[in-house]
């Protein structure tokens, strides 16, 4: 396992126990100072309270795991149209809005169902279709997609 899937299931686990989800994680070093970006999501909403609680929780943790004070933390929200960067972010995002853009051009808009991490299934307006992400070329939280 790498050092940055250590730093990224060390920093889920912890958030997990507030009722958060950690989407994205990257920290990157430079000359003895550490940047680092944490997107965070809950389901039923992630607002300014929820990225607060978790930058304070990430910023003390980031600085027993990378021993250096000298870092900078941004900690966001995901977004209403967050590009999907993994195959685990569709399981995290069950219930929401996406359109999937496929290999074969065509287009898949509805609601994530669910997704086992090599399937996604999403809710249509033509009724519950199975996609494999293998499949996805490009994948988009679409909050339009969400109340039909």
């Amino acid at each position: 396992m790498t050092e940055s899937q250590e730093l990224y299931n060390d920093i889920a686990t912890l958030l997990s126990g507030i009722g958060l989800e950690l989407v994205d994680l990257h920290v990157s070093r430079n000359k003895g100072s550490s940047q680092a970006s944490a997107v965070i999501y809950r389901a039923g909403g992630t607002g300014i309270d929820e990225c607060s609680k978790a930058h304070r929780l990430i910023q003390a943790r980031l600085e027993v795991l990378l021993g250096n004070d000298d870092f900078q933390l941004e900690t966001a929200s995901p977004g209403v149209d967050r590009t999907i960067r993994s195959a685990r972010e569709y399981a995290i995002f069950a219930g929401r809005g996406v359109r999937l853009f496929l290999e074969d051009e065509d287009t898949v808009e509805g609601v994530i169902t669910s997704s086992d991490g090599s399937v996604v299934i999403v809710a249509t307006a033509d009724g519950e279709r199975s996609v494999a992400i293998e499949r996805i070329r490009k994948g988009k939280l679409d909050y339009s997609q969400e109340g039909r």
